[in-house]
């Protein structure tokens, strides 16, 4: 099997900052600009929105499911990402 490619964090913010910010229209052209499959883009749009930009950290070999109940920071950087995304929408609406 071949290596998997990596991408930096900051590559993926960009990817996820033109997919919100509508300018590209859907996925698919915004992973034609990046030349990644549409999935990608669809993971690391989900991953910011849940997580902010740790979840676009690379956390390949990690085992397991997370936690089912997660802690309070978690709870709080989640809840910081989405405060986030909603003021993005915001911005793009008014």
């Amino acid at each position: 099997m071949g290596r998997k490619q990596t991408y930096s964090v900051e590559g993926k913010l960009r990817a996820v900052e033109l997919y919100l910010s509508g300018e590209m229209g859907g996925y698919r052209r915004v992973a034609e600009k990046f030349n990644v499959d549409p999935s990608q883009i669809v993971r690391w749009v989900r991953a910011y929105k849940q997580e902010g930009i740790d979840g676009l950290k690379e956390e390949r070999g990690l085992v397991g499911r997370k936690p089912k109940n997660p802690s309070d920071q978690e709870k709080i950087k989640r809840l910081e990402a989405e405060v986030a995304y909603l003021k993005n929408i915001l911005r793009l609406v008014v």
